[in-house]
Formats: structure tokens, sequence, C-alpha cells
């Protein structure tokens, strides 16, 4: 199964605090949004959930901003390109939203912003829309929806971040007579589209999603109720992960760097995001400062 970040958003808190149920379109709107909702609500209510710690949700979120601006770790040869005016494009609109996220989300991770969707202090959040269980069981509520990621101003191109669940196959497996075939079979079994339902809408609906076109479109996945109920949300979904979704350090169809998983585990976007959200950094400081710890990683294939 796969993953995938939307817009996700509360229909009665734009409706509210901004006059509309429409979802913004674009980064400026989203900036207008959480501005108003934040001041409207007299801070009941924040306009936005990201997060500003070094951790690998944060990774996830700021990903988002720097696909939409064309911002890349590496180029097409895995040479490092993140100190850019894209990266700082990218780290300046994040600053300029986090003022409107709650106090204290610099320190969040995935458990901090679930919880505070769900207990109605966010209006909206670039996020996983995976919330959808809680407000179909416990809430038994439609307000909870999600979005196409906004197009920064007079852009015709926006990203977001897609991040697969793989089947690990060891080395030790391909040693036994058998092992890998037995294990083949298993994963063709998974991967059936009635199976895969369980595995997406019926594991987590709005936080799995299949891999497979054959999957996307199986009866199974679409007649779950919670899927059902938030149908909209899974079509956006579909059609992002069709179009648009990416995963940093991938965006070429092909391994460039080898360094991207050290600079994945030690968080180096994070960091940097970090950096300019605490005020320890200008935007353009903190481009040079995470390139410069990526090439402490860095290894192109092309070399």
């Amino acid at each position: 199964m796969t993953m995938v970040m939307l817009m996700t958003y509360r229909p009665s808190f734009l409706e509210e605090y901004v006059g509309t149920t429409e979802p913004p379109k674009t980064w400026d709107e989203v900036l207008d949004y959480a501005k108003k909702i934040t001041e409207n609500s007299e801070e009941e209510v924040y306009g936005i959930g990201i997060g500003g710690a070094k951790n690998l949700m944060t990774d996830e979120q700021a990903y988002i901003f720097m696909a939409s601006t064309g911002a890349r770790f590496f180029d097409e040869n895995g040479n490092i390109t993140f100190n850019s005016p894209e990266t700082i494009e990218a780290l300046k609109l994040y600053n300029d939203l986090i003022k409107f996220a709650p106090p204290g989300a610099e320190a969040w991770s995935w458990g901090e912003i679930e919880l505070n969707i769900a207990a109605g202090t966010l209006a909206m959040s670039p996020y996983f829309p995976s919330v959808q269980k809680r407000f179909h069981e416990e809430f038994d509520s439609d307000d909870y929806n999600a979005a196409h990621i906004p197009f920064y101003k007079d852009r015709t191109e926006r990203g977001t971040i897609t991040y697969p669940n793989e089947v690990h196959l060891y080395k030790d497996t391909l040693e036994k007579p058998g092992h890998k075939e037995a294990v083949y079979d298993f994963v063709r079994f998974m991967m059936r589209p009635d199976i895969n339902a369980i595995l997406t809408s019926g594991q987590e609906p709005g936080g799995f999603f299949p891999t497979s076109v054959a999957a996307s479109q199986a009866k199974e996945y679409w007649d779950d109720p919670i899927v059902k109920r938030f149908e909209n949300a899974h079509k956006i979904a579909m059609e992002a992960l069709n179009d648009y979704a990416t995963l940093y350090g991938f965006e070429y169809g092909k391994w460039v760097n080898t360094g991207i998983g050290d600079i994945s585990g030690a968080d180096v976007l994070a960091d940097t995001v970090n950096k300019v959200v605490s005020g320890q950094m200008t935007p353009e400081e903190a481009a040079a400062y995470g390139a410069e710890l990526m090439t402490k990683y860095s290894a192109p294939i092309a070399q």
C-alpha cells in the first residue's frame, strides 16, 4: 500500500470563519484562510496544522511545499541541488504559515497533529487524510474532507508526497529452496484486489491506498462504509497519486543518490525547517545549511 498527503480541512470551520466551504486553491489563499480563521475565532481554532520539529512528519509536510515549487534534493545525476531559490521560497511560505498553527506546533509529531484535527483545534492541514475512522466511528460526523494540494500563484504544477509501504524480502529467504517462490505467492495474494482492499480501506481508510490500477478500482475498496462516507477524499487521493505525488530523492523514476537513506534518516529537511521556524536561521541560511548537511551523506550514482 501507499500513503499520500492532501489538503485536509474541516468544512464547517471554513464556512464559519471564512464564509465559504470551498477549500483554498492557491497557497496565497491558504495563508489568507489561516489568518482569518485564527483571528476570527480568537484562536479557538487555528488556521493550519504543520509541525516544525526535527522528525519525519516535518520532512513529509515540508516536502509538499518544496515539490510545489519544483525544489529537489538532487538533480537527475544525483548532485545536491537543495540550496536553490525554489527551496528558499518553500521555506519562507512554511515559516509564514506556521504563525497560524497552535503554540507548540514546533514540537509536534503525528500523534499531536491527529489529536488536534480530531479535537477541532485545526481548520486545515496538509496531511494524510487518515482521521476518517475516528470521525465516522466516534463522532458520526461528515465534517472532514480533503482537497488537492494548492498551487503557487501563477503556476500550473503542484506536488505532494506519497510514502510507499513495501514488502522486504531478506537475503536469507532467497537462499532457502522454495522460500522465494512462497513469498512471491503471498505477495500476489496480498495484491489481489479483494485482499488488497482489506489491507488499505479495511485497515486504515484514508491512511493506506492501493498501488495498482486493479486494486484502486476494486468494488471491495469502494464499498467500505467509511470510504463511501468520505468518498470525495478518496477520489482526490487517487487523482493525486496518479498525477503529481512523488517521494523526495526518487522524483526521476530511478535511484539517483544512495545517500537518500541517510539524509532521510537524519531528518535533514526537518532540521532545516526547524532552524527557520525557531528563528535560528533565515530561509537563505537554512537552505545553505541543509545542502551542506546533505553533502556529507551524498553518494551520487552517476559518479
